[in-house]
């Protein structure tokens, strides 16, 4: 037997999708403070960043989108359940 805390499937949902959202603020804190060094970085410096920023930023939006999956797939459980709930509530 198991138990479902149909509020914490809840708040999980809530929280997995605000992780990916605090993501990207995070990135552009990043690209702001980056920005007065970006300017002076030429060459194989700059070619180097813009090459590990595209690597990175490709390797975080997967991760965004597989936490928005797994968000989905959480509120969908949160859902499932409490219908469940309801029709089993019914039966009586």
């Amino acid at each position: 037997m198991f138990k479902v805390e149909f509020g914490a499937l809840q708040q999980a949902a809530g929280d997995i999708k605000a992780g990916a959202n605090n993501i990207d603020s995070k990135l552009q804190q990043m690209d702001q403070s980056l920005a007065p060094l970006r300017s002076d970085w030429t060459g194989s410096a700059s070619e180097a960043y813009t090459q590990a920023k595209a690597q990175w930023t490709s390797a975080i939006q997967d991760m965004k989108q597989l936490l928005a999956d797994i968000g989905t797939a959480v509120d969908a459980s949160h859902q499932d359940y409490s219908e469940g709930e309801k029709h089993n509530t019914n039966l009586w």
